[in-house]
């Protein structure tokens, strides 16, 4: 499939050259780059597919599993976040003292 969308930029780019003329080259070079990307973005599907079937059989490396692990805990993270009954002390403290500072000195709600 490669090679056939090689072979078909090297066409296009000789009929852009007849036709355009030296802005064929432009062409090809956004052609390249297309199938390039297009490339890029195919295998790191398939990278991320194997990835999950690995995942299911229980075949990750150290890296995956801590990887995966880090990915668990900011997501907890984030629904903790959005979730206001899961607010740990320190924070409550911090927003008291906050509250605290805007009390004492109104001017600094300007800045």
């Amino acid at each position: 499939m490669i090679i056939l969308g090689m072979l078909l930029a090297s066409i296009i780019l000789l009929l852009s050259f007849t036709i355009i003329g030296p802005y064929g080259i432009v062409i090809f070079l956004i052609l390249i780059f297309g199938l390039v990307f297009s490339t890029y973005h195919k295998n790191q599907q398939i990278y991320e597919d194997i990835k999950i079937i690995r995942e299911k059989l229980g075949l990750l490396r150290d890296e995956e599993k801590e990887e995966l692990e880090i990915k668990k805990s900011e997501e907890e993270y984030m629904n903790a976040n959005k979730n206001p009954e899961f607010i740990s002390e320190l924070d409550q403290e911090i927003e008291e003292e906050l509250k605290k500072y805007i009390e004492e000195n109104p001017d600094s709600k300007d800045k």
